[in-house]
């Protein structure tokens, strides 16, 4: 019941977001470099505020997409980003920590998707290997340990919408993140 409160509560949102970031110029291969530095730093911020309100209720699945988007932006000359000033999101129980972390588990899939046209991209051929778009199955390893987290439980009303609501306030997050510029940060 929960995960299909979730699928439902966000549907529409996650529809909007894929098509409203510059992960569709992998897609296509014409990202030049500049604009995946950005891509890479949009994503960092959102996920770094995300899985540090995760981590305080559910420490087991914060999840490491945070230090892997880290990773690559050292390998693209941005060294020590920090999210503690981006956005003003936070959890304030188990529940919204589990639609928060329904949200960034869930976007492995579509990560590993775009992880592999990256290297089919000729701006970014000449980037080393990818950690956070790796195109590797190792990264559905943490959606795969949710969904058995998710489905070994029993959550009350209640719960379900708390969960639905950040779910969809995530959504939210990723979307004002994917609107930010270089200039704005």
């Amino acid at each position: 019941m929960m995960l299909n409160r979730l699928r439902e509560a966000t549907a529409d949102l996650h529809k909007k977001l894929e098509g409203e970031n510059l992960a569709n110029k992998i897609m296509d291969h014409s990202i030049g470099l500049e604009e995946y530095k950005l891509l890479l730093y949009q994503n960092f911020l959102a996920y770094c505020k995300v899985e540090k309100e995760i981590s305080r209720f559910l420490p087991g699945q914060a999840g490491d997409k945070a230090e892997k988007l880290k990773a690559d932006l050292a390998g693209v000359g941005m060294h020590d980003p920090e999210c503690d000033t981006f956005s003003d999101f936070h959890c304030e129980n188990e529940a919204e920590a589990l639609g928060a972390a329904y949200v960034i588990e869930g976007s492995a899939m579509g990560g590993m998707v775009i992880g592999r046209e990256v290297s089919k991209c000729g701006s970014l051929e000449h980037l080393s290997s990818q950690t956070f778009f790796s195109g590797t199955r190792d990264s559905i390893k943490g959606w795969n340990k949710f969904l058995k987290s998710l489905r070994s439980r029993e959550f009350t009303e209640e719960e379900i919408e708390q969960a639905a609501y950040k779910a969809q306030e995530t959504f939210r997050l990723f979307e004002k993140a994917f609107k930010l510029e270089f200039s704005d940060c």
